[in-house]
């Protein structure tokens, strides 16, 4: 498919309209769950994705074609993001794993709702507080935590993605992970989570 991005991205440049309807339509949906991981709301999200159409088209030219599209194209949406967010300042969720060789939550709780109905609502519930805090969260922690734990990137990827130190992407993470931590500690009372 990347190769496909490739002539699209060459037909686009040499002024293809039917190349950048085809390429913008495969990755609307893409473009469309990103913002809405970074603003929450719809009217938001659909402007970030508008701006974040126009941006790209804007910039294509910069894109360069012997480098994956994918990634290109989300650290555009990205910025768009974040610059629509100091735009709006005053004056991003899963928990999939800790670490690789550790079982998740989620892990446990989808062993357990498999055969008990009662861990499966359980289990939706702590989606549902899961969101709810995210929602809460600091943009940039939400944003890193959604690269994270949805999007499945390295720490490196990350901080390439957003252009943060990955020391403040590794911090971020832990400040949003333990945010998480207690309000799933706070709403069910448990212990060392």
């Amino acid at each position: 498919m990347e190769a496909d991005d490739r002539q699209l991205v060459l037909k686009c440049r040499e002024g293809s309209e039917e190349a950048y309807r085809l390429l913008l339509s495969r990755y609307e949906g893409y473009i469309y769950s990103l913002c809405y991981r970074f603003a929450r709301n719809r009217e938001d999200t659909l402007e970030l994705t508008q701006e974040s159409l126009i941006k790209i088209v804007a910039v294509l030219e910069s894109y360069q074609v012997s480098r994956p599209f994918k990634p290109w194209l989300r650290r555009v949406v990205i910025n768009v993001c974040l610059n629509f967010q100091r735009s709006r300042a005053p004056g991003m969720l899963s928990l999939d794993r800790a670490s690789e060789e550790e079982l998740s939550l989620k892990d446990i709780l989808a062993e357990k709702s498999e055969s008990d109905p009662l861990a499966h609502v359980e289990w939706l519930e702590i989606q549902d507080t899961l969101r709810i805090t995210m929602e809460r969260l600091p943009p940039p922690l939400r944003l890193v935590l959604a690269l994270r734990h949805q999007e499945e990137m390295s720490y490196q990827e990350i901080a390439d993605s957003t252009g943060l130190p990955i020391g403040t992407v590794k911090t971020y993470l832990y400040r949003g992970r333990a945010l998480l931590r207690k309000a799933l500690s706070n709403a069910y009372g448990w212990e060392g989570v």
